[in-house]
Formats: C-alpha cells, sequence, structure tokens
C-alpha cells in the first residue's frame, strides 16, 4: 500500500511538472518576452547640494536623455511610455571635487519589467572647487569738476569685497574697479556704482557670473583766495609792499548754495600803522556761517612787506601827451606850449623800475574849453603802489582852424 501511494505521488509531481512546463512553453509562444528601447530624460538630482559642499560643475556638457533597453512581456511592454521609465543621476553622492563620473540610475514605475542596457552608463562631469577671497575696491573718477572745485577724497563702502567663485577664477582676478562720474559736482555724492572686475593683464573678466555693487563717497572743495584785510598806513617815507600769505588759498565746503558765491575768504584785520620795517604775524580767518574749513588751517601767516619809498624822475615830452575829450568836428588845433616836463614818482623800488612813459599814458583832458590858453593838470596811470611827488601841469593853446588859415 505505502509502495503504491508513493508511486502516485511521484506520477502526480511529474504531472504537475510537466504541466508548469508545458504552460510556459505555451506563455513563451503566445506572449514572448522581448526588448523594448527607450529615450528618456536624464534628470539631475541634489545639485543644491554640490554648493553646500564647496563644489561647482565646471563642465555642464552631459548628455540630456538616456537611452534604455527594457525586457518584458510582449502584451505588456508596448503600453510602456517614457513617464513610466525614469532616469537619474544624483550629485548628492558626489563627496570629493575629484569625482570624474556618476552612474545613471534607472526607475521603472510599472511591474513585469527590467532593464537590458544602459546608453550612457556612466556620466562623465568636471568639477571645481569654490573658493572666496577679498580684493579692495580701487575708485576711478572720470570727468572733470566745477572750475575752482577739486577733490578731496573718494572712496568706496565698502572698501573691500569678497568674491565667491571657482579656484580658477579667483585666481585669475588681478583687481576690481568702479568708475564714478564727478563731471560739475559741487559738493558731497554718495551713489552706487556696479564694480568691474579684470584679470592680471587688465582685460574685463566677460565670463565670470558675479554682480557686485559698492556705494562711492566723493567729498568737494572749493579752493579760493585768502585775501589779507590790512589797515592803517606806515610810518612817514614807508609803503606797504606785497603782502604775502601762507597759506594763499583755502579750501572750503559747506551748503552748495552758500559755497557756490564765496570768492575768497579774508582774515582778520591786521594792523600797519606806523610800521617802519617788515614783519610776519599770525592771524585768524574769518569764516563765513555755513562754511567750513577743509586741509587749510584756520590761522595763517601774513607777510607784512614794509619798505622805505624810492623815487624816481622821468621825462614826458609834449608829443607823449594825448589830447582827451577834443572836439570831434577837429575845428581846433590844440598845443602843448611846453616841449617837456620833468616828473617825479614815488613808491616801491621794484615798481618804479618797471615803469615806463608808454606804461604811465600821460594826458590832459579838454573837455567844453573853447579858444584860449589853459593850464590842465597832467594825468597819467599808476600802480597801487607808486604816487607822484607832486600835482604837474601843463598849458595847452586853444585856435580854431579858420583863424590860422585866414593868416
Amino acid at each position: 500500500m505505502s509502495e503504491l501511494f508513493k508511486k502516485d505521488m511521484k506520477t502526480k509531481i511529474f504531472s504537475l511538472a510537466f504541466a508548469v512546463i508545458l504552460w510556459f512553453f505555451v506563455l513563451d509562444s503566445l506572449n514572448p518576452v522581448v526588448s523594448h528601447d527607450l529615450s528618456v530624460p536624464l534628470k539631475i538630482e541634489n545639485e543644491e547640494s554640490l554648493k553646500e559642499k564647496g563644489f561647482v560643475i565646471a563642465n555642464e556638457n552631459f548628455p540630456r536623455n538616456v537611452s534604455i533597453s527594457l525586457k518584458g512581456r510582449k502584451d505588456k511592454i508596448s503600453t510602456l511610455g517614457i513617464n513610466d521609465v525614469e532616469a537619474k543621476i544624483d550629485f548628492e553622492k558626489i563627496n570629493d571635487v575629484n569625482t570624474q563620473n556618476l552612474h545613471v540610475e534607472v526607475d521603472i514605475h510599472k511591474e513585469g519589467f527590467s532593464v537590458e542596457s544602459i546608453t550612457p552608463r556612466l556620466v562623465n562631469i568636471e568639477l571645481e572647487q569654490v573658493g572666496k577671497n577679498s580684493f579692495p575696491v580701487e575708485v576711478i573718477t572720470v570727468g572733470e569738476p566745477k572750475e575752482n572745485y577739486r577733490i578731496i577724497e573718494v572712496a568706496s563702502i565698502p572698501g573691500m569685497v569678497s568674491i565667491e567663485a571657482t579656484d580658477s577664477v579667483i585666481n585669475s582676478i588681478g583687481e576690481v574697479k568702479v568708475y564714478v562720474d564727478v563731471s560739475n559736482i559741487v559738493s558731497e555724492l554718495i551713489v552706487q556704482k556696479e564694480c568691474v572686475i579684470y584679470d592680471h593683464n587688465s582685460e574685463v573678466l566677460e565670463d565670470i557670473d558675479v554682480e557686485l555693487n559698492v556705494n562711492v563717497k566723493v567729498e568737494m572743495a572749493k579752493e579760493v583766495p585768502i585775501v589779507p584785510v590790512i589797515k592803517g598806513r606806515p610810518a612817514r617815507n614807508f609803503i606797504d609792499g606785497v603782502h604775502e600769505i601762507v597759506p594763499d588759498k583755502a579750501l572750503i565746503t559747506g551748503a552748495p548754495d552758500v559755497v557756490e558765491w564765496i570768492d575768497n575768504i579774508r582774515t582778520e584785520e591786521v594792523s600797519i600803522e606806523n610800521m617802519n620795517q617788515s614783519e610776519t604775524k599770525r592771524v585768524s580767518l574769518n569764516i563765513p556761517e555755513g562754511v567750513r574749513l577743509v586741509e587749510t588751517p584756520s590761522n595763517v601767516y601774513v607777510d607784512l612787506v614794509i619798505e622805505e619809498k624810492a623815487a624816481r624822475e622821468l621825462t614826458i615830452r609834449s608829443q607823449d601827451v594825448a589830447i582827451e575829450n577834443a572836439v570831434i568836428d577837429d575845428s581846433f588845433i590844440y598845443d602843448i606850449v611846453r616841449d617837456d616836463i620833468d616828473i617825479v614818482l614815488e613808491g616801491r623800488e621794484e615798481e618804479l623800475e618797471r615803469i615806463s612813459v608808454e606804461s604811465l599814458k600821460p594826458s590832459i583832458d579838454v573837455e567844453g574849453l573853447d579858444e584860449g590858453s589853459y593850464r590842465r593838470p597832467l594825468k597819467v596811470e599808476l600802480p597801487r603802489m607808486v604816487e607822484l611827488l607832486n600835482d604837474y601841469e601843463l598849458e595847452v593853446v586853444i585856435e580854431e582852424k579858420e583863424d590860422m588859415d585866414d593868416e
């Protein structure tokens, strides 16, 4: 009985196995396993993780699509589309800047399929380390300030900028500059400007993807002469000369509508009363309200030049003397009786030496005079520190032209 049961069980097992094999044979004949090729977009995952690790992709020329060969039953594989298959590379798996490739991973969102091949199987990548460095900002002014105005200071705020880029880019940076136009500026200016980045050959780095802005401060001042205010007169037979000031110019700043109308800065009064020798005095400047000095001391030194008067004699001939306000119809003849006249000038010796008869422009005024003989004062043009020792007159005879013709 036991032997019979064992023989019957073997028969049943053999029959079942044969049935299974027969079923697979029939299945493979009617619905075989076939291959199917798909072109699937390559998905990039966790690219932002590179920045966290201090890496950047130097070359993004990796393929945008991946060819995948899939295996599956004929009745199902025809239903498989590109949305059912995902190809990706994961940058999260990169931990070394020297990593050169990543495996393409494929996920199939339907059951019953397997991957036969992937092309490409590896994606080549090029990575660079990201670095950071600080560079000074050089401010370059263009244009010219308004006349009599000077640039006192230009500054970048901040004075240093930090640039984050790949090591190759950082190493190629030579200088950072910012340009500001100062044309016709008369007061302080603060303006935001974009920096220009140059390489070591002073060429603009066009391929650097960095935008830097800084505030540029420009401080202006107006340059005006310092004028000494002198009062009093020197001792008898002495004269005050050209007084020198150290410094002789001041830089001022303040409200533009105030500074614009200031042409000079005056000192406090300096007395030369009864002085008979030169002297240097330290005096304060009179600063108008709303104005402040820049790079200029509030006290200056005035060299008071006191000289003994010198004299010089010159001879003026009648033909050197011009007739002013003569009648315009030419009906009178004007004759200066005296051939020449000697005059004495007093003043600074240096000034006297420069004087000539021509520079004096001697003349007499005959305005409103009719026929007759008159004495008229001699007029001359004198430098500020020269004067005539005496008053001089010339005799002029005026005659009508008709009377002269009758004779």
